[in-house]
């Protein structure tokens, strides 16, 4: 019997304000590429929503409460290159900050050069075009979990 393939597992969380600004991040491994959504990998043995929580306070500095009824968006994305996996990215709603809980950012350097706030508009043209697919609807809307694949056709 053949073993199961296996897929990488991300998450990610969508941090907003009080006027609906997305906070965004920019990795400290390339100044010129896109922003991206504070996260990353869901390491063994823990869950995507554990995973979201510890990037938050790795990343950030900040203990984000972020519960499973959050599930905003899950992705399955077709790999776009031969020798990658496809995997599975898990998005999350978070939490409103209001500028007392922005004041204690603190960025995990090693990972990330910045932060910023960025309207709708905006974080659709800084982020890297797949994770601003992902973004659909309103951005606080718990229990409405939306599934989505990302296919590309005759690339592998």
């Amino acid at each position: 019997m053949p073993s199961a393939p296996g897929h990488p597992v991300t998450a990610a969380v969508l941090i907003t304000n009080p006027r609906d600004d997305l906070l965004i991040v920019h990795t400290a491994k390339s100044d010129d590429g896109p922003w991206q959504l504070p996260g990353g990998i869901v390491e063994e043995p823990e869950s995507p929503l554990d995973a979201v929580r510890r990037e938050g306070r790795e990343e950030l500095g900040l203990d984000l409460d972020i519960r499973p009824f959050d599930l905003f968006a899950v992705e399955w994305l077709q790999a776009t290159r031969p020798g990658r996996r496809n995997r599975l990215a898990f998005l999350f709603a978070g939490p409103v900050l209001q500028p007392a809980d922005t004041d204690r950012i603190t960025l995990q350097r090693a990972e990330l050069s910045a932060w910023r706030w960025a309207d709708r508009a905006e974080a659709e043209t800084l982020l890297h075009p797949a994770i601003a697919r992902r973004i659909v609807g309103p951005l606080q809307t718990p229990g409405s979990a939306v599934y989505l694949e990302t296919r590309h056709e005759g690339t592998l």
